[in-house]
């Protein structure tokens, strides 16, 4: 996954590129609140944020948007 990407993610949320890159590489866990704006922004699903490794992260970032569950 590209830095800009990250730089894109922490700007639209109002976090630091860095705090996006601690989170993506598990180094940090995001709030619901904040896993629930990382989901919308990057078209994933909350829990991926909460409890996903930083394969599985990095994988769903790499794929892109994931559609909803019915």
């Amino acid at each position: 996954m590209k830095h800009g990407y990250q730089k894109q993610i922490a700007r639209q949320i109002g976090i630091s590129s860095q705090h996006v890159c601690l989170i993506i590489n598990g180094k940090r866990r995001p709030s619901w609140r904040l896993s629930k704006q990382l989901a919308k922004i990057t078209g994933t699903q909350p829990v991926l944020w909460l409890e996903g490794t930083t394969e599985q992260i990095k994988a769903a970032l790499e794929e892109g948007p994931q559609p909803l569950p019915q």
